[in-house]
């Protein structure tokens, strides 16, 4: 006995003590009296208390009652060994001292012992807390059974998982709608509480082996299929609408669930986030004083983020991870050529802990060296606000400074030397002295950010020469050339082996691919047309389904992708007929939903956010 008058020490009065009509009066006397613990409940208080207007010998006996139900409770603690034999800091968090004492262990430790852990009282409130009331997950559905009679649980079976109507309810129950709407909101709010007061949370946490989350699937297997309609509950309680945190669980579910939801909701959530934005965002959270730095960044790593050196980044494919790089650290424009790429590489993998063509560079010879400068120029041209400076020097449009507006109303002037195509090297030379004076100094430049201001509205494209730019559908155009090419072949073709039947350079071939609307990726240097694809009509529809079902916030996540379609039965035709891997579902989604950009491993609506 002596062990539950030390817990009793630490435990909180209002956590035990449930504010019904005839306790809350009990309660604020205890907060009146500045009474906090439970220790603190003895007969010289409980005489005090019977002195109170209104309060008679029936309350005080209601009072003693509850206090002997929780020495029981507390007695039935320890005969709960998944409970006792788990660890305290697998399931409290941010608490030294507690590594390696289990459940079981801490219950039974004296003063003594207490005092040589040095933590504070609000620490030991929370540990004698979790370890007093956390039930396991079968004793909590035990306890919901003898709640709630087979009715109320029909009631909500009814409306969790056979989606009936509040009317049709009533109309069996032979009651008016509003009762009816009443008894489901007093039913929820019971499994609430004893969700709550069982630290659901804890007992997920131990019966999942401590993941940081739980499947929708995992959490009908853990409750069975006569308590289903709890997931339910769970999941319209907004548990499964972002992933699933156990460790924020009571959070989502109760007292301040709609407050911390408010504030995530209103968060912006852009591409890059610096570490300076991670700690803008936990500041967000400062009324949850257990929220540390730490948890938020696991929040955004679940939410899709990569930490790269100082940034956390939701794409991170090659092209990605360079578009990081030249928008947060080149501050100068950069020439990427052989005697160059290699410190490119180092510097970009060094500074944001990557591993971009890490492999190539450990036996770097001169071919490699032209092969990796030729691959990355590749990269840059498809990056959006890339531009050129001077021959294969690199800077992003928002590092050079020139006048915008004058530049743009040049638009008529530089369309009347050629209605067919824009020449960059001869219209610079026409126009050097005022594009120089709104700060547009090389050809280079000029080009560049022609095609960056008017590529769309113009419908521009470089057929092949870098630095002529062709207007509209006329004269030649490189993407029929190399649509007609694979067509003839008949086949799916390396790139390296059309560059060098059609002598195009990286740039090109990208450029023409991008703006097909016939070809895409059959794998990392692999391209075909779209008809070489073997699928059948239902296939496609199945596949425009599962895309669409996969979408999250925005983004497709493509191994996720590509895992239910292997999973997918109806796909397994699909699977045995063409080589599944993410160059190719990635091509493949992109192709039927323009929409999405990105890499091979993830694709997003949202464009990059400077």
């Amino acid at each position: 006995m002596s062990t539950y008058k030390l817990w009793c020490n630490y435990l909180r009065i209002d956590r035990f003590i449930y504010p019904d009509e005839k306790k809350l009066k009990f309660l604020n006397f205890c907060q009146e009296n500045n009474v906090i613990y439970l220790s603190e409940i003895d007969e010289e208080l409980l005489t005090q208390y019977s002195k109170v207007p209104g309060v008679g010998p029936g309350r005080i006996a209601d009072i003693k009652n509850d206090l002997s139900e929780i020495v029981e409770r507390f007695s039935k603690q320890k005969t709960f060994k998944k409970i006792v034999d788990c660890r305290l800091d697998k399931i409290i968090f941010n608490i030294k001292h507690i590594e390696g004492i289990t459940v079981g262990e801490f219950l039974n430790y004296n003063q003594k012992d207490i005092d040589s852990l040095q933590l504070t009282s609000n620490e030991l409130e929370r540990i004698y807390e979790i370890c007093t009331t956390t039930l396991p997950l079968e004793e909590t559905l035990k306890k919901i059974k003898t709640t709630l009679s087979q009715d109320d649980i029909q009631l909500l079976v009814d409306r969790l998982e056979n989606n009936k109507t509040l009317e049709e309810i009533g109309t069996l129950r032979n009651i008016s709608r509003e009762r009816t709407r009443q008894i489901e909101i007093k039913l929820k709010q019971i499994i609430a509480n004893i969700f709550k007061n069982t630290n659901l949370n804890i007992a997920l946490k131990i019966e999942a082996d401590f993941k940081d989350e739980i499947s929708l699937d995992e959490m009908y297997e853990l409750f069975g299929k006569n308590y289903r309609f709890l997931v339910s509950f769970l999941k319209r309680n907004e548990i499964f609408s972002r992933p699933f945190y156990i460790d924020f669980l009571d959070l989502f579910l109760f007292d301040r669930r709609e407050r911390f939801f408010k504030i995530f909701y209103s968060l912006e959530f852009t591409n890059i986030l610096t570490t300076e934005n991670v700690k803008t965002i936990r500041s967000s959270f400062k009324s949850f004083k257990w929220i540390t730095q730490e948890e938020i960044e696991k929040i955004i790593t679940k939410l899709g983020y990569e930490k790269h050196g100082k940034y956390y980044v939701q794409n991170s494919g090659y092209k990605d991870i360079l578009e990081l790089y030249f928008v947060k650290l080149v501050s100068h424009p950069l020439r990427v050529d052989e005697n160059t790429i290699k410190l490119i590489i180092e510097d970009i993998n060094s500074r944001l802990d990557y591993n971009l063509y890490s492999e190539e560079i450990k036996n770097m010879n001169d071919n490699t060296a032209i092969y990796l400068a030729r691959r990355l120029e590749g990269l840059l041209s498809r990056i959006d606000g890339i531009i050129m400076t001077d021959s294969r020097t690199y800077i992003h449009i928002n590092k050079i400074k020139y006048n915008v507006e004058e530049f743009l109303n040049l638009k008529n002037t530089i369309l009347s030397f050629n209605e067919n195509y824009i020449d960059s090297i001869a219209v610079y030379k026409n126009l050097e002295s005022i594009l120089n004076s709104i700060g547009i100094y090389s050809d280079h430049v000029f080009y560049s950010l022609f095609k960056y201001h008017f590529a769309q509205e113009l419908n521009l494209s470089t057929n092949g020469n870098s630095r002529v730019l062709t207007i509209g559908e006329q004269g030649f155009n490189r993407v029929d050339e190399l649509e007609k090419f694979i067509e003839t072949e008949g086949k799916i073709l390396e790139k390296s082996y059309i560059q060098e039947k059609l002598n195009y350079s990286n740039v090109s071939l990208n450029n023409a691919i991008d703006n097909s609307n016939k070809i895409i990726s059959f794998d990392r240097s692999f391209i075909g047309l779209i008809n070489f694809v073997q699928m059948s009509k239902n296939e496609i529809e199945l596949f425009k389904e599962l895309v669409i079902s996969n979408d999250n916030d925005g983004n497709i996540s493509i191994p996720e992708l590509i895992s239910k379609i292997n999973l997918n039965k109806s796909f397994k035709a699909f699977i045995k007929k063409n080589n599944i891997n993410k160059y190719f579902i990635a091509s493949l989604v992109r192709y039927y939903f323009p929409e999405y950009k990105g890499g091979c491993n993830l694709l997003s609506k949202k464009s990059i956010t400077k």
